[in-house]
């Protein structure tokens, strides 16, 4: 749309008799320390709980389990081998 256009263009003759709307600036400062409140408070229950506290224990018996037998599994593997092997 070229400059011209512009000023001839039904729709934006409507958006320019729109009245400017904006938040009182009493109710503006309210809201931001409304939201720095939250934030704030957010970041300090973020900050204040551990890692492990938000960890269920049933979360974290399955990998173990998983985990151990891994490992005695691989035992049992490098055992036999060296009985193969004579070592």
């Amino acid at each position: 749309m070229r400059e011209d256009e512009i000023d001839t263009d039904q729709l934006f003759r409507a958006f320019a008799t729109l009245r400017m709307r904006d938040v009182h600036q009493r109710r503006a400062n309210r809201l931001r320390n409304r939201c720095h409140a939250v934030l704030e408070s957010q970041r300090r229950t973020a900050a204040g709980t551990g890692v492990l506290r938000d960890v269920s224990p049933r979360r974290l018996i399955g990998p173990a389990v998983a985990g151990l037998w891994c490992i005695v599994y691989v035992a049992e593997i490098i055992r036999r081998a060296a009985e193969v092997y004579g070592f």
